[in-house]
């Protein structure tokens, strides 16, 4: 789908010439271009990942080329909760997960801030004694609903940690360890009584996932000790408990004696066969249980996709199983350029701060090109009150007409604080199934440097016998239209094509090609090429030469290409 009319893109080379597998894909393409003298297709499915607007862009000044945000580096700077604007230290973040770790929680149901408040005083969530809650001021969720209160206002996080759903305690790793070694012994006892026996054999609530994982992770953890051989550091077995292990590194600089000998296959390890040892086996009950509540209170209490995915557990159902969800991080993050590494944007550390330290834009020092239609009322020919009347009326971008000429203004606006001479080509008719005739007028021009708007005004107010526009609003080759400051405007003669092909005197219909989605669209690729002059670099120059002055000038050439949408076929 297309962007509002009129609109101006951007492409970056770097969506094939980046790596050199992406070359190695991209030569069919490449030698399709080179066919058609290298002419920028804005329907190939490749440019579809190359096109960006200006604001998206960043320039590498070392490359002298745009950077779009598939060609730079991104480097983390620092973590920090949005909610609270704590920083988190990057080990914590590895070891809690990329969560805040204090009292910033989200509603599970419409994801808005949850605030602490006193089951004894609503209004009042700082007032002293218990027990608090989570409540959620816009759709009234509170954790009253899942049967999970607080006894202190602060470090709700590690709270919620210890208390499951219904106000149940969860025990901690270190309790489930003792609780399954417990577990373990109890039955083996060659001396326990039989109601011992009982009790451990009687089926109980299903564990939890937390329960079973770490069930899991301590039988393989036994498994794996089990087969490490006795001597860590042998030559003729493997430690599978560590990939780098040190038995690993000395496989590398064994003897070739030691290489010779017959390596003896490890023994498989067995899998989880017991309760304790991590295996569940699926319970009917479950289900039935899961059926008949949605039976009872309907699809309403069935959670949504999202719902799912926000929670920290996705395999809950429903709405009693809902839990507060703690706060996501955020990050800052500087981007580098990927070629040279240099530093394109980096913004400051303070987390308060919005400001950047560096940031160097494309539209900094790149042209910006707009396009925009040619009034109408530029023919003279018309009747001033037919003039008027069709001044006042917006030029319908959406319903361009087939087969008649429309001609489009192109400004070219120059940021930089140097004149630039600028080249613009065009193929003669855009790629695609329809083909619109596109010709500018005036190819070459150049364009004034970014001054002070004084200086505009002061030159403005000399009488001067012509500007080099187009002052009489004619439409003349080879002039351009009106010139300012630091902009140009030229005109484009856009004849657009015919959806339906035309057929001649005596030619038999047939059947037309079918015409894709946004076939119809006008899409004008033309590239750009600026030349100009401006201060060396004390790199450019050498710091070893000692011949070079400050104020030398240096000639630069950049080229780049843009796609201009100038609007849409109508079809007859």
């Amino acid at each position: 789908m297309a962007p509002p009319f009129p609109y101006t893109y951007y492409a970056c080379d770097c969506y094939d010439s980046s790596t050199a597998a992406a070359a190695k894909r991209a030569a069919p393409l490449l030698a399709a271009a080179a066919d058609e003298d290298g002419t920028f297709d804005p329907r190939s499915p490749r440019s579809r990942y190359a096109l960006y607007p200006l604001e998206h862009l960043l320039y590498c000044e070392d490359c002298r080329q745009t950077r779009c945000p598939r060609c730079v580096l991104e480097e983390t700077l620092n973590w920090y909760c949005p909610s609270c604007l704590f920083e988190v230290p990057s080990s914590v973040v590895r070891s809690d997960g990329n969560r805040c770790t204090r009292n910033c929680f989200s509603c599970p149901v419409c994801v808005s801030p949850l605030t602490v408040n006193s089951t004894e005083h609503p209004h009042a969530p700082a007032a002293a004694g218990g027990p608090y809650i989570l409540a959620c001021p816009y759709c009234h969720w509170s954790t009253v609903e899942t049967g999970i209160d607080f006894e202190k206002h602060t470090g709700m996080y590690a709270q919620l940690a210890r208390i499951a759903n219904g106000g149940k305690p969860m025990p901690t790793p270190k309790e489930r360890d003792k609780d399954r070694e417990r577990r373990k012994q109890l039955p083996a006892s060659p001396r326990a009584s039989p109601a011992a026996h009982a009790l451990a054999d009687k089926p109980g609530p299903p564990p939890s996932r937390e329960h079973v994982f770490s069930s899991l992770a301590a039988f393989y953890r036994s498994q794996l000790e089990a087969q490490t051989p006795s001597s860590p550091f042998s030559t003729h077995d493997l430690n599978f408990s560590s990939p780098s292990a040190y038995s690993r590194i000395m496989n590398l600089y064994s003897s070739a004696a030691a290489k010779k000998q017959k390596r003896g296959k490890p023994t498989p390890m067995r899998e989880a066969a017991l309760e304790l040892e991590g295996l569940t086996v699926h319970d009917s009950a479950s289900d039935n249980a899961a059926v008949e509540r949605i039976k009872k209170h309907g699809w309403r209490a069935t959670l949504s996709q999202a719902q799912k995915l926000a929670q920290i557990d996705p395999h809950v159902q429903f709405d009693h199983e809902l839990r507060p969800i703690p706060t996501l991080l955020c990050t800052k993050r500087s981007k580098r350029c990927r070629s040279c590494r240099h530093i394109l944007s980096k913004p400051e550390s303070k987390i308060t701060s919005t400001r950047y330290k560096i940031k160097v834009l494309a539209l900094s020092h790149i042209p910006r090109l707009s396009i925009r239609a040619l009034p109408n009322t530029a023919n003279s020919s018309l009747p001033a009150t037919s003039a008027s009347a069709t001044a006042q009326t917006p030029f319908n971008y959406s319903a361009l007409t087939s087969g008649v000429p429309t001609h489009f203004l192109l400004q070219l606006s120059n940021p930089m604080f140097d004149n630039i001479r600028v080249t613009l080509a065009t193929p003669s008719t855009t790629p695609g199934k329809v083909q619109s005739r596109v010709t500018i007028l005036c190819p070459q021009f150049d364009v004034g440097a970014n001054t002070d708007v004084w200086d505009d005004a002061l030159s403005s107010s000399v009488p001067s016998a012509s500007r080099g526009s187009a002052a009489d609003g004619q439409v003349e080759a080879g002039k351009i239209w009106d010139r300012g400051r630091n902009w140009t405007s030229v005109v484009i003669e856009v004849v657009p094509g015919f959806l339906r092909p035309i057929l001649g005197f005596g030619q038999d219909e047939s059947q037309p090609e079918e015409l894709d989605e946004d076939d119809d669209l006008l899409e004008i690729p033309i590239f750009v090429r600026l030349e100009f002059e401006t201060e060396a670099n004390a790199e450019d120059r050498g710091l070893g030469d000692s011949r070079g002055s400050k104020g030398e000038k240096e000639r630069r050439e950049e080229a780049f290409w843009t796609v201009v949408g100038a609007g849409r076929i109508a079809s007859i």
